[in-house]
């Protein structure tokens, strides 16, 4: 008789989840109040209570989007059955090596990064996870030889079991879902589980830069190797403007101007997938060349152009205040910030505390708007209003003197979104509607 599961949510990862199960021969059943698809082959035991949800059930899968505090969660414990994420499920069928990536800003970046440099070294490799497809789809149809190069969120890392990587990455961790973790403390404890069951023969890739991750290394078991813009480390770092690799010897690997990608974060997120690629044993041609022609994915600073005479610029993977401010920080030229979006439950003091005074208009939309504003500091340097929608919201902007306006929005879509991609393709479409305007 075949082993039966149960997925919960159906989304990239469930469905993911859902076909790696049945190609293995199990019986699946899925559970997913929120009236989603069933996959085929799929039994549905959705909106069922949990001791008929998990009746016979061996193993409870979990997306992303399931907290541990969910009642199916700790119904199954109690009753002595397996829970595992998707991504621990995904591991248990994986045969090659993996890099896994995470972080509060950056995540994607370098996982791309790193997936391009290991194609310019002539290396097959996969980016899944947090981006593209889900671990679980291709977890059993990728061969020893090939690279999985995983982008894993808090909400991912929490569930893991004996997941493990043969090279783990963290790149920053700045304040981010208390509405799930509760503090930085246990968000952080979250993160740091991508090291858990590393072995001597491992590496851990930490940024030194970052005093939280840094003292990660007295946590780990694997080989520690920093990257840093400040300092010179055991690992990659800059230095006068020059990228260096330093383990046995130091070697020089390019020049920081060489890159595409711009910005102080993306010197940063370079200097971790130079770390992972020397640590592989990747040439520095390779390197090189992925460093000289590697673009940033959509929606992280994008230039849309020159809309009524202002830059505009659509940041919507800006889903946590850090990223908006290193977004602000870019900005060359008084600026008008759109921002706002899903309630995280996080202040803003430290937002007000450190906005480039080059920010002269702020509009706000979404459902922690009032929250933003019950931050706003007594004392300030710019305007402040809440819009009802985005499309007001950006009106109101592009009506102030600023140069820039830039759509950065500090948090979360799920207010009024499915994902940041989705709001990021409602801004250009607002821009270009705004832009119409003009003839």
């Amino acid at each position: 008789m075949c082993n039966t599961a149960l997925i919960m949510g159906t989304g990239i990862s469930g469905s993911g989840a859902a076909e790696l199960l049945l190609r293995n021969g199990w019986r699946v059943c899925v559970y997913d109040n929120a009236g989603a698809r069933v996959p085929e082959g799929c039994e549905d035991r959705s909106f069922m209570p949990p001791e008929l949800a998990l009746r016979g059930v061996d193993l409870l899968v979990l997306s992303p989007g399931v907290p541990l505090t969910d009642e199916m969660v700790r119904y199954a414990k109690l009753c002595g059955t397996e829970v595992i994420g998707e991504i621990e499920l995904g591991y248990r069928y994986s045969k090659g090596d993996i890099v896994a990536v995470t972080g509060t800003n950056g995540k994607t970046t370098v996982t791309l990064l790193i997936k391009k440099i290991l194609e310019c070294a002539g290396i097959r490799s996969y980016a899944l996870g947090n981006v593209g497809a889900s671990f679980s789809a291709v977890a059993d149809k990728v061969d020893e030889n090939a690279v999985v190069v995983l982008e894993l969120s808090s909400f991912q890392l929490e569930s893991i079991a004996d997941f493990r990587s043969r090279y783990a990455i963290c790149l920053n961790i700045t304040p981010d879902h208390y509405e799930r973790h509760g503090s930085f403390a246990e968000y952080a404890d979250a993160k740091r589980k991508i090291f858990l069951n590393q072995t001597d023969g491992d590496f851990a890739i930490l940024n030194y830069d970052d005093e939280t991750v840094r003292s990660f290394e007295r946590d780990v078991a694997s080989g520690v190797y920093f990257f840093s813009a400040r300092q010179k480390v055991k690992g990659c770092y800059l230095d006068g403007g020059r990228i260096y690799f330093a383990d046995k010897g130091v070697e020089y690997i390019a020049a920081a101007d060489e890159l595409r990608i711009k910005g102080e974060h993306n010197i940063s997120n370079a200097l971790a997938a130079v770390t992972a690629a020397k640590l592989m044993g990747v040439e520095n041609r390779a390197i090189v060349k992925a460093l000289r022609t590697f673009s940033a994915p959509r929606f992280r600073m994008q230039y849309c152009g020159v809309i009524k005479g202002k830059r505009v610029y659509n940041d919507s993977k800006a889903t946590n205040i850090d990223s908006a401010l290193k977004a602000c920080a870019a900005m060359k030229g008084s600026t008008a910030l759109i921002m706002g979006g899903y309630d995280k439950g996080i202040s803003y003091e430290q937002f007000f505390a450190k906005l480039p005074s080059t920010v002269k208009r702020i509009v706000v939309t979404g459902d922690n708007a009032e929250s933003i504003r019950d931050d706003l500091p007594e004392k300030r340097g710019f305007a402040f209003e809440i819009a009802p929608s985005l499309y007001t919201a950006a009106v109101r902007a592009f009506e102030g003197d600023e140069e820039n306006v830039l759509f950065s929005p500090s948090t979360s879509s799920f207010d009024r979104y499915a994902d940041f991609e989705e709001r990021g393709e409602a801004f250009d479409c607002i821009v270009r509607a705004i832009g119409c305007g003009e003839n």
